[in-house]
This record gives C-alpha cells, structure tokens and sequence, in this order.
C-alpha cells in the first residue's frame, strides 16, 4: 500500500491515514510493517492458511487480479482438476483474507508521486451529422494522476490508430510523457488470452509504448478505485462542460467536432486555474512537479497510420472504401503502399519508397471518385503515347508481311495496306467497291 507509506512519510498518524484510505488501523499497521503476503505469496507475519492450498497461491492471485469476486465454487472446481486436495472451507478463508488484502492495496492510487502515472478513458457523447452521415461522437481523456490536469479530445471514432493520435497529442498537450498508463479492458490496448487465461497487452500496444517509453498497466475488473480519477473526470465533463454549453443555447448536436475541440480546450484551461478543495492547490500548481518528472517525447514520433497494398488500374486509378482517386498514369498496373490516418482521414500513397501524394478520402461508401487535373493530362499524355506506339506496330508489323511477299513474288494489292493505315485512296475505293 504505497499511498499509506507516503502519507505516513509525510507525518500522518496511521488513525488518520487509516481514516484517509477507508481501512481499519490494524490494516495500515500491517502494511507499513510488510506483515502481508508478498510477491512468492508467502507471509512475513501469523502464519495463515493451508499447506494443500499454498502451491496455488500464485494461481488464486492471478484470478483475482482479473475478477476480484470471482465464485469461490467456480475456482474450487478449477483448483480441483489442479490437484488440490483440500475442503472449500479452506479455500473460502483464504479468498476472504485475500480479498480485503487486495481491495486495501487497490486504493494505493489515492496520492501517486509526480510524472508516474497517467489514466486513460474514453466516453461516448451523443451523435453528430458528419460526411452526410449520423456518427457517433466519443471523448478521450487522459489525465495526469499526481496534478489531476486532464487532456480531452473529441471524435467519432475508437480505432487504434485513433487512440494513438490522441495520446501523442496528449503527451504534447503535458510536455512529456509519464512512466505508467493506467487502461481499462479496451481492445486496443489489452487482449485476453484463452490459453494463457490472462490478459496480455495488445502488440501494436506494446510498440507503441516502447516507441514512448510508458508501461501499459490494466484496470482489475471492478475496482474502480484504480481508475477513479479519470472517471470523475468524465462525469465533470459531462456535468460541468454539456451543461455549460446548454446554457448558453449551444446545440452540441449541431457543433462540428473541430469547433466542439476548441471549445473543450478552452475550458479546461480555465479548470486548470480552480483550487482543488482536498488539495489546496489548482491542477497548474501542482502540474509544475508534475512537468518536472515526466519523461521527455522522443523526437521521432511515431507512425501511427495503416498500411494498405492498392493496385492501380489501367485508367490510372486507385480504389479505397468503394471510392476511386486518380494518380499520374506512369504507376498504371503498379502497387503502392497507401497509409490510412483514420485520424486526419488522409491517404498518402509511396511507391519504392518514395511518397507520391497525399489525399483527403471521401466518406466510406460514397461510391464517388476524385481525379487530380494534372493525373487527367497525364492519362491523356499516356493514352496518346500508346496509340502512337500502337501504329508502329502496327506499320512495322504491314511492312514485314510487304516485304515477306515481295520475296515470295507475291503480289498484294495496295488497298489493303489502305485499310490498315485507314488511308482512302481512289485506287483503294476501288478495290473496296
């Protein structure tokens, strides 16, 4: 229980921490006297529970660690086919011991250190009219554990890549980025492995906080006490913020997302400056230890965009989501390597390596296309190049059979090499006639 070795570092008596976290007194002087089990989950103090039981602490650990109610009659039978041999007796204490244990460590959030921690959320927000289509809107709020200072951004979409963009703007919006961020079960972010029966961080995930140098760490499944902070965050949006606008005969509905950023920008600047009552500071004075300890963004920054293999067709056009964009007609049969941003909603498209364009994409099913002036000229250009090679051939091609029929004293009448060039002579009207 970390937040109960802080305060009592900073000179609280144990009553008054115990009454701080909500714990009996006996709870905190158990944990600044590390009378509780440890990480080989064996204990420091009164021995407890079973030896047929102690080979599946670990286990037990794990379960409750992602499920901390989890049926004791459900674990027991599990346990069972392990090879435990005790009575659910045994089992039902050392759940109840453990729970309590464990629910008093969860609270030790309550006063992170600066730059550790970050909390991550997202929230949905009504609907909005864009593209010709009733979207729904999200929220993504990250928000600084130690400080309480929040960044929040709208948009209408949850993806991955999304997600990314919004973090990176986070970590710009702080001026660093902190040690740890705290997720809840987002596909994006974690995935439960069956086989492993555990959660593990999603792959794309793990790059991405490598590139930044953060730890993803997952909120337990109803214990809302890890991930608290972040969720008062959205309830004051949407007590505090909505509301504010609807006083103003704002109609959020009506509001483009963009406009709908600025506006929440705007006004958390302005909470920045409001004194925390438990804390007796604003988010902005105690931001400052907070700027001072988080890592520094690396300058590189990181791609977040999907890669997609387009080929171009022979009218020297590429198809995504059912709409057409034109390129120069020389990539005609090639493929390129589009990178969607669901983010910007751009494409760029490389060949070899080397960009081509950038493009604003059409809404999804829109079944419409867009041809660039200067990629027509070039079709055209290409069109005519082709034709004109075309006739080579095609003259190289009468000139051999003219002269394979010169040498075999073959006589051919010139109509018919007018009819292949197309060119009406009177001697070959005649013939045709």
């Amino acid at each position: 229980m970390y937040q109960a070795k802080i305060l009592n570092k900073q000179g609280v008596k144990k009553s008054e921490i115990a009454k701080i976290l909500e714990v009996d007194r006996r709870t905190i002087y158990n944990y600044l006297n590390n009378r509780v089990f440890i990480e080989n989950m064996t204990s420091r103090g009164r021995p407890g529970g079973s030896h047929k039981l102690a080979p599946f602490y670990r286990y037990i650990d794990e379960k409750l660690n992602d499920d901390l109610y989890l049926s004791g009659e459900i674990l027991y039978n599990k346990l069972i086919t392990m090879g435990y041999t005790g009575k659910t007796t045994i089992l039902g204490d050392h759940l109840k011991r453990r729970r309590e244990e464990l629910q008093a460590y969860a609270v030790y959030r309550f006063e992170t250190i600066p730059g550790e921690q970050a909390q991550v959320d997202w929230t949905e927000v009504g609907r909005v009219w864009e593209d010709g289509k009733l979207k729904k809107r999200y929220c993504f709020v990250m928000k600084l554990g130690f400080s309480r200072r929040s960044y929040m951004e709208f948009t209408t979409s949850m993806k991955q890549p999304v997600l990314f963009a919004c973090m990176k703007r986070a970590f710009n919006y702080f001026g660093g980025v902190p040690f740890e961020i705290l997720f809840d079960n987002m596909k994006t972010a974690f995935l439960y492995d069956y086989e492993k029966e555990q959660w593990v961080v999603n792959p794309k995930m793990v790059v991405f906080a490598v590139h930044y140098g953060f730890k993803p760490k997952r909120c337990r499944v109803r214990r809302p006490q890890t991930k608290g902070k972040v969720e008062r965050e959205i309830r004051y949006l949407k007590t505090s913020f909505f509301p504010g606008l609807r006083i103003e005969g704002i109609d959020v509905s009506a509001v483009r997302t963009e406009k709908l950023n600025e506006l929440v920008l705007s006004w958390l600047k302005r909470v920045d400056g409001k004194i925390l009552r438990e804390l007796g500071q604003s988010r902005l004075e105690r931001f400052k230890q907070d700027y001072q300890s988080l890592q520094a963004i690396v300058a590189k920054e990181y791609d977040h965009r999907i890669t997609e293999p387009l080929k171009v067709s022979r009218e020297a056009k590429i198809t995504f989501h059912t709409n057409h964009y034109s390129v120069d007609a020389s990539y005609r049969g090639k493929m390129l390597e589009g990178k969607y941003d669901p983010d910007t909603k751009t494409m760029t498209l490389y060949f070899e390596g080397k960009e081509i364009k950038s493009i604003d994409l059409l809404a999804k099913g829109a079944r419409k296309e867009i041809v660039d002036g200067k990629d027509r000229q070039s079709l055209y250009k290409a069109w005519y190049e082709d034709r004109e090679r075309y006739e080579r051939q095609m003259r190289l091609r009468v000139e051999k059979k003219k002269h394979r029929a010169e040498l075999d004293n073959v006589v051919v009448h010139p109509s018919v090499f007018d009819h292949v060039f197309g060119i009406e002579t009177e001697q070959g009207k005649e013939a045709i006639a």
